[in-house]
Formats: C-alpha cells, sequence, structure tokens
C-alpha cells in the first residue's frame, strides 16, 4: 500500500507530539511543522492528505492562516481551535477550514476524524465545484464535500439521503420539484413503484429535523410538489 502523507502545523510540541505517535505507523507519515515558512515549503513540495493546523500557531488571522494554505494546495485541513463563535466557523468555513476539533484535544478522537477526512479526500472526485459549501448568513452552512450541515453553532444530524435532499433543495431554492423529479436526482433512478412513498417518507423526517431548528422549510405546494424556502440569514 502507497504510504500515506499528513502534516501536523502547529508551534507547540506538546500538541505534536501525542497526534503524531497516534497517526504515525507504517501506511500513514505524519511530518510536522513548527513554523509558518516551513509548513509552507512542505506543503508545496510533498503530496498531503491532509493537513492538521492549530490556529493559535501564529499571530496572524485565522481565517487568513488558512487562506495561505489553500492557495498553496487543495488539501483538506482540520483546525484545532479554541472555542469558536458560529460566526467564526461560519468564516474560517468560507476560507477553507473542512472540519474543527476543539482543544485541548484527544489524539484519538483527533486520529478518528482525520483518518475519516483522507478517506473522503481520496475517494472524492476532486470535482472543486461540488465542495464549495451553501451557507445562508449564519444560519444554515453545508459542507457537501464532507457531508457536514452547522444550524448556527450546532451540527445537524442527518442520514445519508436526508443530506442529499438537503443539498439538492438548498442548491434550488425557491423552485418547485415534483416528486418523480426529485426521486431521479436525489436517488438516481427511474421514479418506479414505491418510489413516491420513499421521497414522502424522506421528506417528512427532513422538514421535522429542519423545523426543530429553525434551519428552513420544505412546503408542500398541493399538486405540484415540494420547494424549500431557506432560514433568514443571520
Amino acid at each position: 500500500m502507497l504510504q500515506r502523507q499528513l502534516l501536523i502545523i502547529a508551534s507547540d510540541l506538546e500538541i505534536i507530539r501525542p497526534i503524531r505517535e497516534r497517526l504515525g505507523n507504517s501506511t500513514m507519515k505524519a511530518d510536522y511543522a513548527t513554523s509558518l515558512s516551513k509548513a509552507l515549503e512542505y506543503v508545496i513540495k510533498r503530496p498531503y492528505c491532509l493537513l492538521i493546523v492549530d490556529l493559535q500557531m501564529s499571530a496572524i488571522d485565522h481565517a487568513e492562516l488558512v487562506r495561505i494554505f489553500r492557495v498553496a494546495k487543495r488539501t483538506p485541513i482540520l483546525a484545532l481551535t479554541e472555542a469558536l463563535t458560529a460566526q467564526e466557523k461560519i468564516d474560517l468555513f468560507h476560507a477553507g477550514v473542512d472540519a474543527f476539533l476543539e482543544k485541548p484535544t484527544d489524539a484519538d478522537v483527533c486520529a478518528a476524524q482525520a483518518n475519516a477526512l483522507i478517506e473522503l479526500y481520496l475517494e472524492s472526485d476532486k470535482d472543486v465545484g461540488k465542495s464549495v459549501p451553501i451557507t445562508f448568513g449564519t444560519a444554515l452552512v453545508i459542507a457537501p464535500r464532507y457531508r457536514q450541515v452547522l444550524v448556527g453553532n450546532k451540527p445537524l444530524d442527518l442520514t445519508r439521503r436526508e443530506f442529499d435532499l438537503l443539498y439538492f433543495f438548498a442548491r434550488h431554492p425557491g423552485q418547485v420539484f415534483s416528486r418523480d423529479h426529485i426521486y431521479d436526482c436525489v436517488w438516481g433512478d427511474y421514479f418506479e413503484l414505491g418510489g413516491d412513498a420513499t421521497v414522502k417518507v424522506h421528506i417528512k423526517t427532513l422538514r421535522k429535523k429542519l423545523s426543530d431548528l429553525n434551519a428552513g422549510i420544505i412546503e408542500n405546494i398541493r399538486g405540484v410538489g415540494y420547494r424549500f424556502v431557506p432560514p433568514k440569514e443571520e
């Protein structure tokens, strides 16, 4: 198996050491850099699958720090942070962060998150256009590349198909779609026997989750289909 590579970027060796020990093995090479200049040198020269970045390592604005790495490569970024507000998370998602872990960071949790991000990165079709987050202010953020949804400061727990439905609707806010069209686009099959009930059930559960958190409404347009009304931007 080809050895995978990741880079841990932090000025504090006490942060680097447990993560590196947990992730470095025969199939994963875990490099580290304690300065921004050395990190950029490594990122440009080496084919990393993931960057783990302590956002407090530099006096540079957090979002700007992320953008610096984004200019160099499209490698996914796992940010280690202090507690953040909802708006700070939104800004960092826009800058290019793919996931967050608050410090102090548990090495096992970090390793699990890192491995999940790497798998998704390697399996992705590298279509950057499909990975751009969809946002409605701070009220709703949908990050399709890693199938994450934030409502305010809280993650929205969705099944795989519920996420597919929400992403489909969010890409076309205000447009009305029939159940057979939704089935074709989300399930990818011809609208067959049972498809009508399948769409109804999944939309019902998704509507409840959205309404519970005021994260938008999927309206039933009688005799026609459904449309998504986004939440008011905060």
